[in-house]
């Protein structure tokens, strides 16, 4: 061994750019994967932090079916139900110097007993805190980040007011980020600072065995008693798909640097036939020959991932800001302020690298072990053999194909058995390319040679005769290429349907509503009469009300708008299969409730049948009316009469104004008075056009996918040096050929056009390819990966750019791949390579 790795390391060293190719294939994939992992990981230890700070050591929760309790409910819960100990929270989102915090409102001396140790306040502080009213503590860094120092004054927007507070005081802490984005307040500040004068927003409570039975069971009606661990897992429960779809697209990178891998072991074999021939001459076993292939492989792998682990980790903070945006879009406030490097994300990164590169070198190491010395000493057998291997490498690739197509067959909700389908599928096919590749090139070169005249036939020809190679680097480029075509077809079809939903929902002329807050969260209370106001402008026909809030059901918190029809709502709804006899009747006398298709399927739940929320008079059910198409959440929403909802929740409140104008009044005068008129009450209010919150719906849309396009142009990346590497190989292999043509009086031009029009051919073959393969990862996408993930449904388009894109980008990736290995073979001269062979 030790002579046979000598002679390993001197081919490396006289092939650089071929090893380094494969080091940097091997690189990219593995620092997507790590990059996904750690982003993701960051973004759930960011997410569990915000937890626990807010729970602290919080074992139960009592929680209100209107959100808020009465702050005299839990002063006789106190005092009189011996809650011990007990702590009253208020929490709410803010903004303070355009950056959004999480407001904590708590009683310094009950929340005692739930204080996370490693924290530390000064005296001073707490004494700022309680006798000034707005006083705020902030965590050290975000304290530095807005150069504010205590005693600072601070202006807090929240809900739509702009209210002055002052830094009491900076908190301390051994974890830095446990603080990040939390201002605590003194509970009395945050009922001013939030308008919740009067009430809390629930109960911390820390039981131990039997007191949660007992305690539930003496509530008022109302009142529910919820572990901190339930409400824990029903929030990470709203990202799990999200993270688990950024998954699947770092390991398709991964997936395509292994047919890198695959391309370039392969060639280094075929390269050094002769001298592992005459090592098998000589004595050298089989297992010998085995040994240093996989040996090679794993020295690619190791310093791939170690550069790969580097770049990831480099990368992954860019991608974090992504992840935390998209979830700030979706679901809820999120802080994030450093990367989170778990070692299992750098191990698993590092370990799928290793695997990837050993199980893509297995094939050339047994052709190199296998082969009769005869025969490796032969310059075309093992080009003979694969070719002889494709069909049968082709009908196993089939029936990868159809193995898949049967998974999805298979009833289930997960993901996971969606993505291993969608797996199936992509190896199966990319098995199939060479064969395919190679028929299709030989049907056309006769075409070629008449286009393009002997050099289109010695392109072509070109290909053929490479196929062990050409094969393998068109199959990567192929799949990269479809993950861009399927993705791309899902986000336009995603996106279509999103934007006919719109124009569906968005009946009335004009919305007036009161701000969310910064995460998207529900928004607070118009002024009353502004209804009855805005009624009494002459360009205004009618009006719709609606009341957005979170109630909870026995499955946990759930979105529910609580709506007073006009005449355009009911033409809003789109619903998904029949409805309830007599539904519109039915249900504006608050008899049957609306629910979303994702929260029907992922409870799996249908028209005729009940739905048990939490009302002010306890538990109660609702019938059912229909299943309504709805993409503003992937969790569910509920829709229910607004009386009633007024009668069972005890909350009179209006959120949101859909105002129908007269068939002829002119939006711009009617949008100018009702502004005036909302100007007359002293809250923010936003009054829209539907075609304005139309844009700003599909601009948070095309935001959110952006990290998904990022993903698929580095699958893209990948391929390109698996491209560009297997070029290179060619152009080694082939120096003798070249050097004859320029011998025989073939210009530099014209050689330098050959290799092109030999690229250009392969990178059109992976677009044509890429384009069956795209719409059916697009179908799988659809129908599949997004149904299970987020509960949606949705018409397949193909909008005519995406395909050809899909052929624009694999054909850019070969030329620009080629340019480097034709400029080399155009300067290389003739006699040193004939000299050299």
């Amino acid at each position: 061994m030790p002579v046979l790795l000598r002679a390993s390391l001197r081919y490396l060293a006289r092939h650089q750019w071929q090893s380094w190719l494969s080091v940097i294939g091997i690189a990219l994939g593995v620092a997507v994967v790590v990059a996904v992992d750690v982003a993701n990981q960051s973004a759930r230890q960011a997410f569990q932090l915000s937890l626990e700070r807010i729970a602290g050591r919080a074992t139960h929760q009592i929680e209100s079916a209107t959100g808020t309790i009465p702050e005299a409910l839990y002063v006789r819960l106190r005092l009189e139900g011996g809650l011990r100990p007990a702590a009253p929270v208020i929490e709410g989102t803010v903004r303070i110097a355009g950056r959004t915090f999480t407001l904590l409102g708590i009683d310094p001396f009950a929340s005692l007993p739930f204080q996370q140790g490693g924290v530390g306040v000064d005296p001073t502080s707490v004494t700022r805190l309680l006798t000034r009213p707005g006083g705020l503590l902030l965590g050290e860094t975000d304290a530095g980040e807005l150069g504010v120092e205590a005693g600072t004054a601070l202006t807090l927007k929240a809900g739509g007011h702009a209210r002055e507070a002052t830094l009491a005081g900076i908190v301390r802490g051994e974890d830095r980020a446990s603080l990040d984005g939390l201002a605590i307040t003194d509970i009395a500040s945050a009922q001013e600072l939030l308008g919740r004068l009067g009430t809390i927003d629930r109960i911390d409570l820390i039981l131990i065995d039997g007191q949660a039975t007992s305690l539930e069971k003496r509530l008022p009606p109302g009142l529910m008693l919820v572990s901190a661990q339930r409400r824990s897992q029903a929030l990470s429960q709203m990202t799990r798909a999200f993270h688990t779809n950024l998954t699947a697209m770092s390991l398709l990178a991964l997936f395509v640097g292994g047919f890198i891998i695959y391309n370039t072991m392969t060639f280094a074999v075929l390269r050094r036939r002769p001298l592992l021939g005459t090592l098998r001459t000589l004595g050298v076993t089989r297992a010998g020959l085995f040994r240093l292939v996989l040996l090679e492989a794993l020295a690619f792998s190791l310093i791939g991932t170690l550069i790969g682990v580097a770049a990831g980790i480099a990368a992954g903070w860019g991608l974090l800001q992504l992840v935390a945006r998209t979830i700030n879009d979706l679901y809820f406030a999120l802080t994030v302020s450093e990367l989170f490097l778990s070692p299992w994300a750098l191990i698993k990164g590092g370990g799928l690298g290793v695997l990837v590169t050993l199980l893509a070198a297995l094939g050339p190491a047994v052709e190199a072990a296998t082969a009769q010395p005869r025969d490796v000493l032969r310059r075309n057998r093992i080009e003979q053999q694969g070719k002889r291997a494709l069909p049968w490498l082709s009908l196993f690739g089939i029936g990868l194909m159809l193995a898949g197509l049967a998974v999805v067959q298979i009833p289930s909700r997960s993901v996971a058995v969606g993505f291993v389908a969608l797996f199936l599928v992509m190896i199966g096919f990319s098995l199939c390319v060479p064969l395919v590749l190679r028929g299709l090139v030989s049907f056309l070169t006769p075409l070629l040679g008449r286009i393009a005249g002997p050099q289109g036939q010695l392109a072509a020809r070109g290909i053929t005769a490479s196929i062990s190679r050409t094969g393998i680097a068109v199959a990567a480029l192929t799949v990269a290429v479809s993950a861009t075509v399927g993705v791309g077809i899902m986000i336009d079809s995603f996106r279509g349907s999103v934007a006919s939903w719109l124009q569906s929902t968005l009946r009335s002329d004009l919305y007036v509503s009161a701000p969310s807050s910064p995460a998207g969260g529900e928004g607070v209370s118009l002024p009353p009469g502004i209804g009855r106001a805005i009624r009494e402008i002459p360009e205004v026909a009618e009006t719709s009300m609606g009341r957005s809030a979170r109630v909870e059901a026995t499955s946990g918190q759930v979105a529910l708008l609580a709506l007073e029809s006009s005449s355009q709502s009911h033409r809003g709804f789109r619903f998904r299969g029949d409805g309830a006899d007599e539904l519109w009747p039915r249900f504006e006398a608050g008899e049957l409730i609306l629910i979303s298709e994702p929260y029907a399927y992922h409870q799996g739940l249908g028209t005729g049948e009940r739905v048990t929320l939490l009302t002010t008079q306890g538990w109660r059910d609702f019938e059912i009316g229909g299943l309504f198409l709805d993409y503003g959440s992937d969790s569910g929403m509920l829709v229910l009469q607004r009386a009633a909802y007024a009668r069972l929740w005890k909350d009179p409140g209006v959120s949101t104004i859909g105002v129908v104008l007269a068939a002829d009044a002119p939006i711009g005068d009617a949008l100018e008075r009702i502004r005036r008129v909302a100007a007359n009450y002293d809250t923010a209010i936003q009054v829209r056009a539907n075609r304005t919150i139309r844009e700003q719906s599909l601009e948070i849309f095309d935001r959110t996918f952006l990290i998904t396009r990022v993903l698929r142009l580095l699958a893209v990346g990948v391929a390109f040096v698996g491209v560009l590497s297997a070029l290179l190989a060619l152009q080694m292999e082939r120096a003798r050929e070249y050097a004859i043509l320029r011998a025989t009086g073939v210009t530099r031009g014209q050689l330098l056009r050959l290799i092109l029009l030999q690229t250009s051919l392969m990178g059109l073959a992976a677009g044509l390819l890429a384009l069956p393969l795209g719409w059916i990862m697009g179908d799988l996408l659809i129908q599949v990966i997004n149904l299970r993930s987020f509960g949606w449904t949705m018409e397949m388009t193909l909008a005519g750019t995406v395909p050809l894109t899909g052929l624009a980008i694999a054909w850019a990736a070969a030329v620009l791949a080629g340019l480097y290995p034709a400029y080399k073979v155009a300067r290389t001269d003739p006699a040193a390579a004939l000299r050299a062979e």
